[in-house]
């Protein structure tokens, strides 16, 4: 099992059309994210312009959650509006202009990957998933199979267990956590 704690004072920045994208981890690591052949992608991006079309492509599902500020969009030419920290999810082919400025958490997954649990929790979460995450919403100290991590606060814990063994996850605060 493979453990890898991910500081956002590490994480890459590059443009967007709408502002900057701080790309944790994309999955497997030989992805390019522009050729669009990983299987999973974790990043954080400011929304700096107003408005702002969210990059389209098929064959992704994407959950999005804002970590500073709220968020009005149409999408598909409807509009929703969404609370800090509010968990939504939505096809990277839909059509998505945001109206909002602010900071958000983001997941893409591949088609490919089925039965995926993604949701904010505090509480334990008991799995033997192939892929785990925990992104700290603050500080947060998340314990693994009885080792204990801190993180601060936009850090993100990443687990890639292949051999499917069973990982036990204690929350010290509630976080975004996600496992398929």
């Amino acid at each position: 099992m493979e453990i890898r704690l991910i500081r956002k004072e590490e994480v890459l920045t590059s443009q967007w059309a709408g502002g900057k994208t701080n790309e944790y981890i994309i999955y497997p690591s030989e992805a390019k994210y522009a050729e669009r052949d990983f299987l999973f992608r974790i990043s954080s991006a400011t929304i700096e312009a107003i408005p702002s079309d969210f990059t389209q492509f098929t064959g992704y599902k994407r959950y999005l959650a804002m970590l500073e500020g709220d968020i009005r969009l149409y999408k598909n030419g409807k509009e929703e509006c969404y609370d800090n920290q509010i968990l939504f999810s939505f096809e990277s082919s839909d059509d998505i202009t945001s109206y909002s400025f602010g900071k958000d958490f983001n997941l893409m997954l591949n088609h490919s990957i089925k039965n995926e649990i993604v949701h904010l929790s505090s509480d334990t979460v008991n799995t033997q998933s192939g892929q785990i995450f925990v992104f700290a919403l603050g500080d947060n100290t998340v314990t693994i199979n009885g080792n204990s991590y801190n993180l601060k606060q936009y850090d993100c814990l990443v687990i890639i267990n292949k051999e499917l063994g069973h990982v036990s996850i204690i929350l010290d605060k509630e976080a975004i956590i996600g496992y398929w």
